[in-house]
């Protein structure tokens, strides 16, 4: 009966993120390596020396200046060769000790301070130096730079963007590296080993920061084809790539945590929660002793909460012992982010946002706060292994092909910005497999008429039965290394915890809309869960009440979004464009910038034109 309903229910409401097939974008990035960017550490007019901190993989259609100036990442090259030589003066025998915060406040890990990473100084030299730094990557969050060192060693400087708040910052780092530290000593997993952390910039690099060894090798993603069409070998390829990064998961899954949060050494948490242990049975004093569980870091907590005060966000961020408290936290702070923007915007102080739009947030935030404790039953009998499912376990929001690296046959993983611990059955698949739309199993099967039909139109059939397969893999290794965990695939566990994950892939103000739209999907097959005992309620009464009216008015604003993102070049990446892109549709005069010092996009003249490629 249950599948029956979600068939049904999958028809009234369209409210998934449109998706563009790649195979049909026309603008493709020329690019295929970045390019290093090199400065003369002692000269300090080096004419480099500016460039070498500003951004420069992208421009953006709207506030290109004020995003680029978010994003520079000056640091003292000075303290940082400072930093490095004071590093090989700690040099250890690998005992692990807890981190010690040098004079001038930057933390060190002294176990990983060796002569394996650094290297050994020549004979007759006393100082360890840094013979060149190049900017190697500029992501979403971060910047890398590679130290070569004078022993030949290389090692990797992190410094995130100025996206948000110092507080958040701070703890984004302190608890990235405790996770880092935790999966490189308690789970033996091949990550970069941390030498040193700034979490602010009262360091003698200026900048908050990370100092990890340097992992050469290639990237896991050039092996990826999400696109490729089914063959003897197809699945073969596409597994080469998933199933490193399933077994890397499937060890994240082998710890089950005492609450929900996020990792830190145990100095970096409240004293309250400091003999609170994160995990039963560690039988190593020194690792005992190392970690504890602190506040989540996940993205909801450190994402466009600028508006917000420290007390607000520490108000709900945990940590938790009821599962249910993570659903609700979320609703919590986003409502509360959103009535922050709102007053600012009714004070006129600051917030530029349109009001009517932040209303529209309260109320969708209010909805989902209304909901939120009922959507899943932490001890449904109609759940598989429920009790496993709520068990607090690790999760790595950006496990991707993009932050794997090969080298001599390994997998080695990178950023785990954001990782939190939360239940299983409230995470979401890696983004490079993870498909929200409609299901497509077998093309012939599923679409009426499609050998009959264009080759433009088989592309985008294509393209979803490519992401299901894709997620369908996914599944399929889940279901062998963990199949206690596998409920977790149901199209009902799916629905239920949608109004979260929406929440959570919030990239946009108008993402609301996805929100609201994923708790008005349910109310259709609510009294079905309620009576299959899904739900964290007993009663059949839909917790949210509409009106046909404000229905109607959401199908409305959400066609018109969705055309909106579908029908502007560049707004699935929020106007951001590729450099060389942006510097050829500039050339041809398509991207125009307006006296305001904005730019825009000349449609008709790009529709005319067919962008030439350099």
């Amino acid at each position: 009966m249950l599948s029956r309903l979600a068939k049904r229910n999958c028809r009234l409401v369209k409210s998934v993120r449109p998706i563009v097939p790649t195979a049909i974008v026309r603008f493709q990035s020329t690019t295929a390596e970045p390019k290093e960017v090199f400065t003369k550490l002692s000269d300090t007019a080096d004419p480099q020396r500016s460039q070498f901190f500003q951004y420069t993989w992208g421009s953006w259609l709207t506030d290109d200046k004020l995003k680029k100036k978010q994003r520079e990442t000056v640091f003292s090259i000075e303290g940082i060769s400072t930093l490095v030589d004071e590093l090989n003066g700690h040099k250890g025998d690998g005992t692990i000790n807890t981190p010690k915060q040098l004079k001038d406040g930057t933390s060190i890990l002294s176990h990983n301070l060796n002569e394996e990473i650094l290297g050994k100084l020549g004979q007759g030299t006393s100082k360890l130096l840094i013979k060149s730094i190049a900017s190697v990557y500029e992501g979403k969050h971060h910047r890398i730079y590679k130290l070569l060192l004078s022993t030949g060693k290389e090692l990797a400087l992190r410094i995130p963007y100025k996206l948000e708040s110092d507080f958040a910052i701070s703890a984004k780092i302190k608890s990235e590296v405790a996770t880092l530290d935790f999966l490189n000593l308690k789970l033996g997993l091949n990550v970069p080993k941390v030498l040193a952390y700034g979490e602010s910039k009262s360091n003698q690099l200026q900048t908050p920061f990370i100092l990890q060894e340097f992992i050469d090798g290639s990237l896991l993603m050039k092996n990826w084809n999400p696109l490729l069409p089914d063959s003897e070998g197809s699945a073969k390829h596409l597994k080469e790539v998933i199933d490193p990064i399933a077994d890397f998961n499937d060890k994240l899954l082998s710890i089950t945590f005492n609450k929900y949060g996020s990792l830190y050494f145990k100095n970096d948490v409240d004293v309250k929660l400091q003999s609170d242990l994160p995990y039963e049975g560690e039988t190593d004093n020194v690792l005992a002793n190392r970690w504890r569980i602190g506040p989540s870091v996940e993205r909801p907590f450190t994402k466009n909460k600028g508006k917000l005060t420290k007390a607000q966000i520490e108000q709900y961020s945990g940590p938790w012992t009821n599962p249910v408290d993570v659903i609700t936290s979320v609703a919590d702070i986003e409502l509360e982010n959103a009535k922050t923007r709102l007053s600012l915007v009714q004070a006129d102080a600051g917030e530029v946002t349109s009001e009517d739009l932040l209303k529209k947030q309260v109320t969708t935030f209010e909805h989902f706060k209304q909901i939120g404790a009922k959507l899943l039953n932490p001890t449904s009998k109609s759940i598989m292994n429920v009790e496993e499912l709520f068990k607090p376990r690790l999760y790595v929001p950006d496990l991707d092909p993009l932050n794997v690296i090969v080298k001599d046959g390994e997998h080695y993983f990178v950023d785990f910005e954001g990782a939190t611990i939360k239940p299983f059955i409230l995470t979401n698949y890696p983004n490079f497999v993870a498909y929200h739309g409609a299901k497509v199993f077998d093309l012939e099967q599923d679409i009426p008429g499609y050998n009959e039909m264009d080759e433009v139109e088989k592309q985008q059939y294509e393209f979803m039965y490519y992401k299901t397969r894709n997620e369908r893999l996914w599944e399929v290794e889940l279901n062998n290394k963990r199949h206690d965990l596998i409920a977790v695939a149901s199209p009902h566990i799916k629905l239920l915890k949608s109004p979260y994950i929406q929440t959570l892939e919030m990239k946009s103000d108008k993402d609301y809309l996805y929100i609201e739209g994923s708790i008005i999907q349910l109310q259709a097959m609510w009294d079905s869960y309620v009576a299959n005992e899904l739900t964290n309620t007993s009663e059949s009464e839909f917790p949210v009440e509409y009106t046909e009216a404000e229905l109607d008015q959401h199908q409305t604003d959400l066609q018109e979004f969705q055309l909106e993102t579908v029908s502007t070049p560049f707004a699935a990446s929020g106007g951001w464009i590729p450099q060389d892109i942006f510097n050829t549709l500039k050339e041809q005069g398509i991207i125009v910038e307006t006296e305001d010092g904005q730019y825009k996009l000349e449609t008709e003249k790009m529709l005319d034109e067919e962008p030439k490629q350099d």
